[in-house]
């Protein structure tokens, strides 16, 4: 009995004292939190990221009266709802929404160490590094990052270089579309263009690219072109582009990686067309709607509403005083793939019935070419 008693007695001062640490470890909040936003540039995806996490916060009751339009491409509109929204855990500082490409350096100090706001939910790869070097009184948490620890955001997958950081990471986005890009084409060489800067090869995935050509045995070539600075530089951008596509097709590629650029979609069936005739397999980094104006393949990045969800949960946890640099920072989508069969039959490429059965979406459309 006394043994038993013993025994007993351990394992209540054992569940006494981990509780005691989870108490002395979990930090005291403001109520409400105060939040900002800063993005790297006005880009669709980050509005599309943004309403998923509100939606994600609507769904488990931190807001309410916040009506989610996952359509809209346009972060500033999103804030202002989400500004308009009601909740006592967090308020959304309708003030405090910056985006960095239409600003000057010397600016930045206005969301930096702000003495107005707990929080900042940030945007994109340039945004996430800028963060880093200089966010000090802050916390802050980074999504639509390409490569969060290939950029120098975090560490790694559990480890900051910051303890008031925190980044959403998808350990193998890119990997996942050029293993399955490799299984639909069987490709052999793989070209690749990019703006040759260390942003852009971490958001093109080039790092992922050549883990996935290592693994499976197939060439990588790259070329270099500078992205479109504003709209009057468009039409060189656009020229570039063109000629280091028939570059690639001179060095034999039979599969291109489209990435992350600012190639705009209606342009695609323009860029694409000797690409295409030289019977060249094209896979979208982009996704669904890069397939719908005649890229072959995508395999989705995001889905939105499961990572909106995901990042609402570790906001709770945040709200409830979990430490920032403690919240989990992985997470992994179920992917969709797509593929437009009207181009692989124009390139004279037939993908087999049993891979046509594999397909989350296969699109009909050729598009028209685009002088």
């Amino acid at each position: 009995m006394m043994r038993q008693f013993t025994a007993f007695g351990a394992a209540l001062m054992y569940f006494l004292l981990f509780f005691f640490c989870l108490s002395a470890n979990a930090m005291e909040r403001p109520n409400p939190i105060r939040v900002g936003y800063v993005e790297s540039e006005e880009y669709s995806a980050f509005a599309r990221n943004l309403s998923g996490i509100a939606l994600g916060l609507r769904e488990i009751g931190l807001i309410s009266g916040f009506h989610p339009d996952m359509d809209e491409s346009n972060a500033r509109t999103v804030w202002s709802a989400l500004s308009a929204s009601s909740g006592g855990n967090f308020l959304f500082a309708p003030d405090m929404f910056f985006s960095m490409k239409g600003m000057d350096e010397a600016e930045y100090s206005q969301f930096t160490n702000h003495k107005d706001v707990d929080l900042l939910i940030v945007m994109g790869t340039a945004a996430g590094v800028y963060m880093t070097g200089h966010e000090t009184q802050n916390d802050y948490m980074v999504f639509a990052a390409a490569n969060p620890v290939l950029s120098g955001i975090v560490k790694s997958e559990t480890e900051r270089f910051k303890p008031n950081s925190y980044a959403y990471i998808d350990p193998s986005r890119y990997r996942r579309q050029l293993d399955t890009a490799f299984r639909v084409f069987e490709i052999k060489k793989l070209g690749v263009v990019y703006e040759d800067n260390t942003f852009a090869y971490a958001y093109s995935g080039v790092a992922q690219a050549k883990q996935s050509a290592a693994g499976h045995g197939f060439a990588l070539t790259e070329k270099h072109v500078a992205e479109a600075l504003d709209d009057s530089d468009k039409g060189r951008y656009y020229r570039e582009m063109k000629a280091a596509y028939g570059e690639l097709i001179a060095d034999g590629i039979d599969g291109l990686y489209i990435t992350t650029a600012t190639t705009e979609d209606y342009m695609l069936p323009w860029l694409l067309a000797d690409i295409t005739a030289a019977g060249v397999a094209t896979i979208s980094q982009v996704g669904e709607s890069q397939v719908e104006n005649g890229v072959m393949l995508s395999v989705t990045l995001e889905d939105v509403i499961d990572q909106g969800r995901f990042a609402a949960y570790r906001l709770r946890e945040y709200k409830d005083g979990k430490p920032i640099d403690a919240l989990g920072q992985v997470f992994e989508i179920v992917p969709k793939i797509f593929l437009n069969y009207d181009a692989c039959q124009m390139a004279g490429i037939h993908p087999p019935f049993k891979t046509l059965l594999s397909m989350d979406g296969i699109i009909r459309a050729r598009g028209g070419a685009k002088p």
